[in-house]
């Protein structure tokens, strides 16, 4: 593995395993808002998903999720389909 996907890249510096009100994009449910608050991942995945708008304080629509399929979401007026894997690696938290 490479000692960058070791270490994550920047964007997410500091984020811990777990951090109260923060939860895994795949664990949230339809219908409701949410903020990026970190992506778990190496310097690869979060570029893709900074190329695709999600990155730590966009917010986000979610549009199908919470049942073990991909992830559907509306970010930036667009609406992106995420797998299972990237699901996980992405954590939120509720916009009041």
């Amino acid at each position: 593995m490479p000692n960058d996907m070791k270490q994550g890249c920047g964007c997410c510096k500091g984020m811990r395993a777990s951090v109260p009100g923060q939860v895994p994009l795949r664990d949230v449910k339809s219908g409701k808002r949410f903020r990026v608050a970190g992506i778990r991942g190496g310097r690869h995945l979060c570029a893709r998903m900074a190329a695709m708008g999600i990155y730590p304080g966009v917010e986000m629509e979610i549009l199908c999720g919470g049942c073990g399929c991909p992830c559907l979401v509306r970010v930036h007026g667009g609406t992106l389909s995420l797998g299972e894997g990237v699901s996980d690696k992405i954590f939120v938290t509720a916009v009041a």
